[in-house]
C-alpha cells in the first residue's frame, strides 16, 4: 500500500474512534505536517468520506458502525485452556537477555506466569496488567511506554508512548489479533491499537504472533499488518487444515498446541 493510502486509512480509523480529534493531534500521532494532514482531510471531504465541523478545529466523519467492543478482563476468562496451552509454548521461546516487547492483549498476559523468576530479560509493555504480574525482582528490566489509562484493554497509551517503543530494538515482540484474514490481514477491534502496533513490528526481530483458533477467518473494524509479517504463529487444535495451509504456504512458522 502506497504510503499516502496507508495515511488516509489511518486518518479514517482514528476519526472513527474519536470524532472530536483535532488536526494538530492526527498531525503529532502520523508523524506529518498539519498542512499534509489539512490535505489529507479535503481529498476525504470530496470523496465525501469526512466532513470538517464548523467552528471547531476538529473534524468528524459520517455515521460508522461503532467498534466491537473489547474488555481485558471479560477477555481474560474466553478460551482459557487454549491461551493457556499457547502463552506456555510461547515463554518455552524466550531466553535468556532478550528484549520483550508484551503487546496489551489477553493471551500475552497469560506468559507472564511462565516467565522464570530469575532469568535476565528486559519487558517492554504498556499493559497494565502484564506490568503488575510481572515477577518483582531485580533480574526484570521494565520500560513502561505510559500515557493515558485505557480501562476496557487495561493499557496505557500516547503518541509519547508509541515513540518510546519505536525508540528501542527488541529480540521478540509477543502480539495478538482481534481478526486474522487471509487477505486482510491482521485486525484489532480500536483504531488507537494500530500504531502501538505497529511499532512493536518495526522494532523487532522476530514477531510472534498468538492467538486462538477462533481469531481465523475473523475481521473486526482495525488493520495494523499483513498476515505475513508473523515469523512465528502459535494457536490451538482447533485450527482447520484450510488455515494451517494458507501459514504454511506463507513461509510462516507454525506450531498448533
Amino acid at each position: 500500500m502506497k504510503k499516502k493510502e496507508q495515511r488516509l486509512n489511518d486518518i479514517m480509523a482514528l476519526v472513527r474512534e474519536q470524532p472530536t480529534i483535532s488536526i494538530k493531534e492526527l498531525a503529532k500521532i502520523l508523524d506529518v505536517s498539519e498542512m499534509t494532514i489539512r490535505r489529507d482531510i479535503s481529498y476525504l471531504k470530496e470523496s465525501n468520506a469526512m466532513t470538517q465541523m464548523l467552528g471547531m478545529n476538529v473534524i468528524s466523519t459520517a455515521p460508522a458502525q461503532p467498534p466491537l467492543m473489547y474488555d481485558f478482563q471479560y477477555e481474560l476468562e474466553r478460551n482459557v485452556e487454549a491461551k493457556e496451552r499457547i502463552a506456555r509454548k510461547a515463554s518455552n521461546l524466550i531466553r535468556p537477555r532478550d528484549i520483550l516487547i508484551l503487546d496489551s492483549s489477553t493471551t500475552v498476559s497469560k506468559i507472564v506466569p511462565y516467565i522464570p523468576n530469575n532469568m535476565e530479560l528486559t519487558v517492554i509493555s504498556g499493559n497494565y496488567y502484564i506490568i503488575s504480574k510481572l515477577p518483582k525482582n531485580d533480574s526484570i528490566n521494565l520500560i513502561v511506554p505510559g500515557g493515558v489509562y485505557n480501562r476496557q484493554l487495561q493499557m496505557f497509551e500516547s503518541s509519547e508512548g508509541i515513540n518510546i517503543i519505536k525508540e528501542h530494538r527488541a529480540t521478540k515482540y509477543f502480539f495478538s489479533a482481534s481478526g486474522i484474514h487471509e487477505h486482510l490481514g491482521m485486525t484489532c477491534s480500536y483504531a488507537f491499537e494500530v500504531l502501538t502496533k505497529r511499532a512493536g513490528l518495526a522494532s523487532s526481530v522476530c514477531k510472534i504472533l498468538l492467538a486462538d483458533s477462533s481469531k481465523f477467518g475473523i475481521i473486526t473494524t482495525s488493520y495494523f499488518a499483513k498476515l505475513n509479517e508473523a515469523d512465528i504463529i502459535i494457536t490451538d487444535t482447533g485450527i482447520s487444515g484450510e488455515w494451517k495451509k494458507i501459514i504454511e504456504d506463507m513461509g510462516i512458522e507454525l506450531y498448533i498446541v
